[in-house]
């Protein structure tokens, strides 16, 4: 599934559940739907580096002039990222590397070498 698609079987279990025992079922189906992700997100922590101006998830950047060259990806580690949820509620070691990594950029940034 693409990013751009719309999760449309959230929807449909959000919609039977309502259809069928009303404002229960719709909070049961969401309790359910959220437990769900948190359990993906213990077992997949991390993403692609996807969107405008990223790599990919290759971690690699082409050159602006030449084109056959790469750079190392200044937006990720490598082409993946922790998902942000994952950084709030993912397992111990998740919570402490998107920690640290925030921290890093931030100082980077402040410091103008983040380019």
């Amino acid at each position: 599934m693409r990013k751009s698609h719309f999760p449309w079987a959230i929807v449909i279990i959000l919609v039977i559940g309502y259809a069928g025992w009303h404002v229960l079922g719709l909070v049961l189906a969401a309790t359910g739907l959220f437990i769900a992700y948190l359990a993906s997100l213990r077992l997949h922590p991390r993403i692609r580096h996807t969107g405008f101006r990223s790599c990919h998830g290759s971690g690699e950047r082409r050159g602006a002039i030449f084109t056959w060259t790469f750079r190392k990806c200044p937006g990720c580690n490598g082409g993946r990222l922790i998902r942000r949820g994952a950084g709030a509620w993912g397992a111990g070691h998740i919570r402490e590397e998107y920690a640290s990594t925030k921290a890093g950029r931030a100082a980077a940034k402040a410091s103008h070498v983040h380019r």
